[in-house]
């Protein structure tokens, strides 16, 4: 069956337009959301670390050994 997806219009939701949607699909939207922002902020860390001088550049895998 093909995902419904009902819009609630803002005269009955107090303004706010509003959006309902399959529980399943709201927990993939959450996990690929969390999934997203642990990614960014390992970004963040790297790019933080490698301003302060804190990485290394390796010229070869023998140097981590």
């Amino acid at each position: 069956m093909a995902n419904l997806i009902t819009t609630i219009p803002k005269k009955v939701s107090g303004g706010d337009e509003l959006v309902v949607i399959k529980r399943s699909d709201f927990e993939r939207f959450r996990k690929w959301q969390a999934e997203v922002e642990d990614a960014l902020s390992k970004v963040r860390r790297g790019r933080a670390e490698y301003k302060n001088g804190k990485t290394i550049a390796a010229v070869s895998p023998k140097r981590f050994r």
